[in-house]
């Protein structure tokens, strides 16, 4: 930065178109970095709506079907309790 003060106050036309070029260059080349950066944090940020939605769906089936399973299961037991207790009378 204090290159480009000094040459300021030199008033030397060619020396500050020089320092502009330089300084241009980099603006242009961390222009370049922003911008990649941007792509890059757009990519991450993907809608998963759809794939959490699914996610649920296929919680919910597999709750239902674990739930449906106990009851069966309970069912079968209580009816074989009660044959069994009515076999030994």
């Amino acid at each position: 930065m204090s290159q480009l003060i000094e040459m300021e106050k030199q008033n030397n036309g060619k020396t500050w178109a020089m320092a502009r070029a330089r300084w241009g260059r980099r603006a242009a080349k961390l222009g370049v970095a922003v911008s990649a950066g941007l792509v890059a944090g757009t990519a991450a940020a993907v809608d998963h709506s759809t794939a959490i939605n699914d996610a649920f769906t296929d919680g919910s089936t597999n709750v239902t079907t674990a739930v449906t399973g106990v009851i069966a299961l309970v069912a079968i037991v209580t009816g074989l309790g009660m044959i069994v207790s009515i076999l030994r009378r």
